[in-house]
């Protein structure tokens, strides 16, 4: 018996399932292919924003948009449970009996911004400094070792030989971060028990499509047909982008050179580190090209967890090359004053810088298609971006 749909999501990641519980809480059918054999292979949601901003950026809108409450407003919509949320305070004042342990979390942490006080990012840092005390967000100016304590993962241990009092940079405002792995898995068996298992395919690809429905190969077996009564929703992820070139191309041409002029695509090493010692929860830190905090899953344990988040922004093609190794070692031998760590994994990971967000709309073979764009990057951008879009279709 052949499917039929009013929509057919095509993507990997969360957007589609998002996309998919907003549709059938409206009462749309709804089938997913992904063509990844695992659906969150890609991995391309971030558990928060890395907050790339220069001159131009509306820093008032961009700092309100990460505050814990505005992102659990974004998030929970779609999420079929709760969502629970941690601050430091919270530890002292709140029992944990009253708390779902196994739920998606929001984290609030303070933002700390650092550079060497003779780089030529110092201006800059100042200018964000002061754009930010103008704007009420209560920045706090630091230098040398009363900076460097706040530092994730910071140790004391011979300060006198680190030259920390060439540092300089402030603390901002508790933005929030999320489980994503949490997030996604209970998304996903939701939207999987309400859809049914045939409704969503991994490692599935489009081969055709046209006024009578969607052709499409699994791994194994015959290829087979979708019939889909309304449009085929694309969501543009890094994974997707030969995809979604390839049919832009083809038959939206104009479309795709709006594109290009429209997005940057960025390169980042994302590395999984092993401290010692626990390390403060409280805080995500900017130093330059790198992004770095305590990571782990829920309400962080006493004191932290010892594992370490890393993120570095390539500016060249080649991972781990040379300069990344020095700026590795420079942060945490003599910044943060460890004797040695362990790397548990690195992987790349690519990132796209959005001008344009709407919908990109086409014809395939007389199926009306849509590609929403801007499906990757911190997790309630997605969830928003696919919202909006969801509610215009």
């Amino acid at each position: 018996m052949k499917l039929a749909v009013d929509y057919l999501l095509v993507g990997t990641g969360a957007a589609p399932l998002l996309a998919a519980q907003r549709l059938s809480n409206r009462g749309d059918t709804v089938a997913i292919l992904n063509p990844d054999a695992d659906f969150f292979l890609e991995n391309s949601e971030l558990p928060l924003d890395l907050l790339r901003v220069d001159a131009t950026s509306d820093l008032s809108e961009r700092f309100s948009e990460n505050l814990p409450d505005r992102i659990y407003r974004d998030l929970i919509p779609e999420f079929p449970g709760a969502i629970e949320t941690w601050k430091e305070e919270d530890d002292r004042v709140q029992s944990p009996n009253y708390k779902v342990e196994n739920a998606p979390w929001i984290r609030s942490r303070y933002r700390l911004w650092v550079a060497p006080e003779r780089s030529n990012k110092v201006e800059h840092l100042e200018n964000l400094y002061l754009r930010a005390l103008d704007l009420g967000w209560k920045p706090k100016w630091l230098e040398g070792v009363s900076l460097a304590k706040r530092f994730p993962g910071f140790s004391a241990k011979n300060l006198e030989s680190r030259n920390l009092e060439n540092w300089v940079g402030f603390l901002g405002p508790r933005f929030g971060d999320i489980d994503v792995v949490r997030y996604r898995t209970g998304l996903l068996e939701f939207v999987r028990e309400r859809l049914g298992r045939e409704n969503i395919l991994t490692s599935a690809h489009v081969l055709s499509a046209d006024s009578k429905g969607v052709r499409f190969q699994l791994s194994s077996g015959p290829p087979r047909t979708i019939q889909v009564g309304r449009a085929i929703l694309y969501f543009w992820t890094p994974r997707m982008e030969r995809l979604l070139r390839a049919n832009l191309e083809k038959y939206e041409p104009r479309a795709l050179i709006e594109f290009n002029a429209s997005v940057k695509k960025s390169l980042w090493e994302e590395w999984d580190v092993l401290s010692r010692n626990p390390v403060d929860p409280s805080v995500v830190a900017h130093l330059e090209s790198v992004r770095i905090w305590s990571h782990g899953e829920g309400a962080p344990p006493p004191g932290g967890w010892s594992r370490v988040r890393i993120l570095r922004r390539e500016e060249s093609d080649s991972l781990v090359g040379e300069q990344s190794i020095q700026d590795l070692s420079r942060m945490i031998f003599q910044f943060m004053g460890w004797e040695r760590f362990t790397v548990r994994k690195i992987s790349p990971r690519h990132t796209y810088r959005w001008k344009s967000t709407s919908p990109i709309h086409f014809d395939s073979g007389g199926m009306r298609s849509m590609i929403i764009q801007a499906c990757d990057g911190p997790l309630h951008w997605i969830a928003n971006q696919v919202r909006k879009t969801i509610d215009g279709v």
